[in-house]
């Protein structure tokens, strides 16, 4: 099979694999509340459209920030993106956002949370592990600075910090 259909497969391993690890246990968790007032959601569990990232690897701060041609989307605590990793290969990566801090309210909110799921398209070069499956797990401390609707996220995943720009729905 040719490399194009592989990175299909990989994307429906990590979507499928993200939806059958992080879905909730309980029915009555994904049901949505009975009364007719809707809470509001956490700031990053709302509808985002991710335009870009910037990264750097902790161990090597002198060589700045690279773009990493982000392209992505938050929809209702999920979380979808295709990126060029540190290695120049386009990586997918799905799973949930999730906002641990309470919703705010004006022109200028912030939030905290995490990101969690399965990532695509690394090989041995990374840890030596990355040709061992068709999908990693991954984990992410994300913090978000939003003005209206323009947000930028920083995010921290152990040997990398990034810089996203997204547009709240």
């Amino acid at each position: 099979m040719g490399r194009r259909h592989s990175r299909w497969r990989a994307l429906a391993v990590c979507v499928a694999g993200s939806a059958v690890l992080l879905a909730p246990r309980d029915a009555s968790a994904a049901t949505e509340p009975q009364d007719s007032v809707k809470a509001r959601p956490p700031a990053l569990q709302r509808t985002r459209v991710y335009l870009g990232m910037w990264s750097t690897h902790l161990r090597d701060l002198n060589g700045g920030l690279d773009g990493n041609a982000l392209l992505g989307f938050a929809y209702r605590g999920f979380y979808g993106a295709t990126f060029v990793n540190s290695f120049g290969d386009r990586a997918v990566a799905a799973g949930i956002q999730r906002g641990v801090t309470a919703p705010g309210t004006g022109t200028l909110t912030t939030a905290l949370g995490y990101r969690a799921g399965l990532i695509t398209g690394y090989d041995e070069r990374f840890f030596g592990i990355g040709d061992k499956a068709p999908a990693l797990p991954f984990a992410q401390l994300v913090g978000s600075l939003d003005y209206r609707n323009l947000g930028v996220e920083l995010a921290y995943a152990g040997i990398v910090a990034s810089v996203a720009v997204n547009w709240r729905l």
